[in-house]
Protein backbone atom coordinates (compact mmCIF):
# COMPACT_ATOMS: atom_id res chain seq x y z
CA UNK A 1 0.00 0.00 0.00
CA UNK A 2 1.07 3.63 -1.12
CA UNK A 3 -0.14 6.88 0.20
CA UNK A 4 -1.75 7.42 -2.59
CA UNK A 5 -3.55 4.46 -2.98
CA UNK A 6 -4.51 4.65 1.24
CA UNK A 7 -5.26 8.60 1.06
CA UNK A 8 -7.93 7.19 -1.92
CA UNK A 9 -9.43 4.99 -0.41
CA UNK A 10 -10.19 6.82 3.06
CA UNK A 11 -11.89 9.35 0.84
CA UNK A 12 -13.96 7.61 -1.11
CA UNK A 13 -15.32 5.77 2.45
CA UNK A 14 -15.50 9.03 3.89
CA UNK A 15 -17.78 10.04 0.40
CA UNK A 16 -19.94 7.16 0.41
CA UNK A 17 -20.87 8.04 4.55
CA UNK A 18 -21.56 11.37 3.54
CA UNK A 19 -23.30 10.53 0.50
CA UNK A 20 -25.09 7.71 1.96
CA UNK A 21 -26.38 10.43 5.05
CA UNK A 22 -27.42 12.86 2.08
CA UNK A 23 -29.41 10.51 0.15
CA UNK A 24 -31.35 7.83 2.23
CA UNK A 25 -31.63 10.18 5.59
CA UNK A 26 -30.00 9.79 8.77
CA UNK A 27 -32.52 7.01 9.27
CA UNK A 28 -32.32 4.69 7.05
CA UNK A 29 -28.09 5.44 6.10
CA UNK A 30 -27.27 4.68 10.17
CA UNK A 31 -26.34 0.97 9.59
CA UNK A 32 -24.29 1.68 6.82
CA UNK A 33 -22.59 4.58 7.84
CA UNK A 34 -21.89 2.15 11.20
CA UNK A 35 -20.64 -0.48 9.23
CA UNK A 36 -18.60 1.52 7.20
CA UNK A 37 -16.92 3.84 10.15
CA UNK A 38 -15.65 -0.16 11.58
CA UNK A 39 -14.11 -0.99 8.02
CA UNK A 40 -12.53 2.83 8.20
CA UNK A 41 -11.26 2.43 11.86
CA UNK A 42 -10.02 -1.21 10.75
CA UNK A 43 -8.36 -0.55 7.94
CA UNK A 44 -6.68 2.41 9.26
CA UNK A 45 -5.23 0.83 12.39
CA UNK A 46 -4.12 -1.96 9.97
CA UNK A 47 -2.65 0.25 6.81
CA UNK A 48 -1.50 3.28 9.18
CA UNK A 49 -0.75 1.89 12.24
CA UNK A 50 2.69 3.77 12.36
CA UNK A 51 1.31 6.63 10.70
CA UNK A 52 3.72 6.43 8.04
CA UNK A 53 0.43 6.88 5.33
CA UNK A 54 -1.07 9.78 7.00
CA UNK A 55 1.00 11.36 9.72
CA UNK A 56 -2.65 13.89 10.45
CA UNK A 57 -4.32 10.15 11.58
CA UNK A 58 -5.97 12.57 14.14
CA UNK A 59 -8.15 14.41 11.59
CA UNK A 60 -9.84 10.58 10.33
CA UNK A 61 -10.32 9.88 13.94
CA UNK A 62 -12.20 13.05 14.89
CA UNK A 63 -14.43 12.60 11.46
CA UNK A 64 -14.97 8.78 12.88
CA UNK A 65 -15.85 9.76 16.26
CA UNK A 66 -18.08 12.95 15.38
CA UNK A 67 -20.26 10.57 12.59
CA UNK A 68 -20.07 7.71 15.24
CA UNK A 69 -21.88 10.12 17.46
CA UNK A 70 -24.10 11.56 15.54
CA UNK A 71 -25.35 7.92 13.70
CA UNK A 72 -24.87 6.05 17.44
CA UNK A 73 -27.81 8.22 18.70
CA UNK A 74 -31.21 7.87 18.66
CA UNK A 75 -32.89 9.18 14.98
CA UNK A 76 -36.06 10.70 15.13
CA UNK A 77 -38.86 10.03 12.69
CA UNK A 78 -41.28 11.85 11.92
CA UNK A 79 -44.90 11.36 13.09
Amino acid sequence: MNERIYQAMIQGLKATIIEKGVVLGEADAKEGVLNILDLLEDLDQFWNSEEDLDPNASVLETFIEETRKKYSSEVKHDG
